[in-house]
């Protein structure tokens, strides 16, 4: 009884520590892209706008730097999941500093503590309001309207904030971003479930299977839910809940996993039912079967500093 109490505890510590570490490492990277390349999100919507505009013009949709950002950020998506929404788009990273920083008071309120600040079903539909923006802002650029009210959107007054020049900025970007950002401090990545036009392109992207995080549902633990309770979007790593593109791959229902049932690559073990079967005989000895040969939590230090520095070279190339 001992022993078996001395490794529980000694696996809840390592655990414990490769929880700090992965978010340590998740918030170095969300902070080297903060700073390095603040303006990808702009510069990719931009090749949104731009190709809309041409078409709304009948104008041939040229190779402009907007494309090709637009292109590389859609390329890497399509491979690697919405890895940029979790880990590289500004707007996320403030988000989530934002929601850091208010979590004492949040507490103190007694908001979003026992349960969600917003019902699920409320929060679904109010992920759908993104779809809208997207549709709205493509409706205007065909219709060469864009520019007439562009001076209102909150990534300028974003913009000119971190370049340190806001002269010129109109006062309802500002009070636009204030809003949001006063979303931002009692919902966990408002901007990026709700209003994200981007996001909403990510979203309707096919993905390549072994970019996403799925659990192994036979091996969860009864009324657990703790990989969705982690989730800054509320999805459950499932076919189904993928199927939305909701997810931002950022891998928080990995670590929030205490039996390590979610990852986001498994090669079973061929010789796992056989080597079972021997086990379970009468006189056999019990022995630990792997289940898989190969299993890829996704949130592995290496492997997330590999697609950031993928990311990184396709924004030092093409931003």
């Amino acid at each position: 009884m001992a022993n078996s109490m001395a490794k529980i505890k000694t696996k809840a510590l390592a655990r414990h520590r490769r929880l700090i570490l992965d978010r340590g490492v998740r918030w170095a990277v969300q902070i080297a892209f903060f700073i390095a390349f603040p303006a990808v999100f702009s510069a990719a919507f931009n090749g949104v706008k731009y190709a809309f505009t041409q078409i709304g013009a009948m104008q041939p949709i040229e190779l402009s730097a907007f494309i090709v950002t637009l292109a590389a950020v859609l390329a890497f998506t399509v491979v690697f999941g919405r890895f940029f929404c979790g880990y590289a788009c500004a707007f996320g990273t403030l988000g989530d500093a934002l929601f850091a920083l208010f979590s004492p008071v949040r507490k103190k309120l007694g908001i979003g503590v026992r349960k969600p600040l917003l019902p699920p079903k409320l929060q679904r539909a109010m992920q759908l309001l993104k779809y809208l923006v997207l549709v709205a802002i493509c409706g205007l650029c065909v219709a060469g309207s864009w520019s007439s009210i562009s001076g209102y959107s909150p990534w300028t007054a974003f913009a000119g904030i971190i370049a340190g020049n806001v002269d010129g900025v109109a006062m309802g970007a500002f009070a636009i971003l204030g809003t949001i950002a006063l979303g931002m401090l009692f919902v966990e990545r408002f901007f990026c479930q709700f209003l994200c036009p981007l996001g909403a392109v990510f979203s309707l992207l096919p993905m390549l299977p072994f970019s996403a995080f799925r659990r192994d549902t036979a091996r969860c633990a009864k009324g657990c839910g703790l990989c969705k309770r982690s989730c800054p979007v509320s999805v459950h790593p499932d076919p189904d809940a993928l199927a939305t593109g909701e997810c931002i791959s950022c891998g928080r229902c990995a670590d929030g996993c205490p039996l390590e049932n979610v990852a986001m690559l498994r090669v079973p073990n061929p010789n796992a039912t056989a080597m079972s079967e021997l086990a379970e005989a009468p006189g056999a000895k019990k022995a630990q079967v792997k289940k898989y040969l190969v299993r890829l939590r996704g949130t592995e230090i290496p492997l997330v500093l590999v697609k950031a520095a993928a990311l990184f070279a396709l924004c030092w190339l093409f931003v």
